[in-house]
C-alpha cells in the first residue's frame, strides 16, 4: 500500500512538472541582447602618479596585470563623459576593478577602493618618472 502511494505520489508531481515544462510564458517585451558588457577583475595595488593612475590587478587567477588609467579620465570638464568613477567600497569586500564596454569598446572603468588614502590598496608611484600611457584615450585590457 506505502508503495502504491509513493508510485502515485511520484506520477502526479511529474506530470505537473511536464505540463508546467510545456507553457510558454508571455513577456512584456520581446526579447534583446544587451550590447553592454563588463567585466570584474579584483585590484591589487593602485599607485596614484601625478599623470595616471597606475592598477595592479588579478589576471587568469594567478598572474598580475598591470594597467594605465589617465586622470584626464576623471577630471573631465564636463562631468558628462567621464571614463572613470570612484565607488567607495563596501565592509567585508575586496576592492575590485568594473571595465564597461559597449558594442565591443570600451566605455568606462569603475574602480571600488577604500576612501581612505592610508589603505594597504593605495600607493603613491615615483612622480619623476614618465607614465607612456598617461594620454590614452581607450583601455586595453587582457583578461
Amino acid at each position: 500500500m506505502k508503495k502504491l502511494f509513493i508510485l502515485s505520489a511520484l506520477l502526479c508531481v511529474g506530470v505537473l512538472f511536464s505540463a508546467a515544462a510545456k507553457e510558454k510564458a508571455d513577456y512584456k517585451y520581446e526579447y534583446q541582447e544587451s550590447t553592454v558588457t563588463y567585466h570584474n577583475v579584483q585590484v591589487y595595488k593602485v599607485l596614484d602618479h601625478k599623470d595616471a593612475f597606475i592598477v595592479m590587478y588579478a589576471k587568469g587567477h594567478r598572474d598580475v596585470g598591470t594597467v594605465t588609467l589617465p586622470k584626464k579620465w576623471y577630471s573631465s570638464a564636463a562631468r558628462t563623459d567621464t571614463k572613470l568613477s570612484f565607488r567607495a567600497l563596501p565592509k567585508g569586500m575586496n576592492s575590485y576593478m568594473t571595465v564597461i564596454s559597449r558594442d565591443g569598446s570600451f566605455e568606462r572603468v569603475l574602480l571600488t577602493l577604500p576612501v581612505s588614502r592610508a589603505a594597504p590598496v593605495w600607493g603613491v608611484a615615483d612622480s619623476t618618472q614618465k607614465v607612456d600611457d598617461a594620454d590614452k584615450d581607450t583601455l586595453e585590457i587582457k583578461y
